[in-house]
């Protein structure tokens, strides 16, 4: 199952020529993340007062085409593993029938402040079943 939300491409996103500034992208993904923590009942800011989060150690990114302000895109994210203390991400973020970014991560669920990676809870990962997915990913 994937888990989608849309969302309204704003000028704080873009450059000076209009278009998304590239970093940007990944703000956009990192809501996703946090948007779909939260929809399964784990809202990472929750997390985080518990003493744990989930960093990302590892992004790989393909740019297929641009956005500008006011588009609309929707944003969705697969689990492509779910270790003993990482998790693989899949995302994709669309226009319409248009892709525009393909991009895959893996986070690790990891003790604060220290970061040290720990085992991720039973609870989490039952949450997080119905997304783990086989899926076919281009290379970003």
């Amino acid at each position: 199952m994937m888990f989608t939300v849309t969302k309204q491409i704003r000028f704080h996103h873009c450059d000076p020529a209009g278009i998304v500034f590239y970093p940007q992208f990944y703000v956009l993904l990192h809501e996703v993340q946090e948007d779909f923590l939260a929809h399964i009942g784990f809202a990472e800011h929750h997390m985080i007062e518990a003493g744990y989060g989930v960093p990302i150690v590892d992004m790989k990114t393909q740019f297929v085409s641009m956005c500008r302000n006011g588009d609309t895109v929707s944003i969705s994210l697969a689990l492509t593993h779910v270790g003993n203390a990482s998790i693989g991400m899949a995302y994709r973020i669309h226009r319409g029938d248009q892709t525009v970014l393909r991009a895959t991560a893996v986070v690790v669920y990891s003790r604060l402040p220290d970061g040290k990676p720990v085992r991720i809870p039973d609870n989490l990962r039952q949450a997080m079943q119905p997304y783990l997915e086989a899926i076919a990913l281009e290379t970003p």
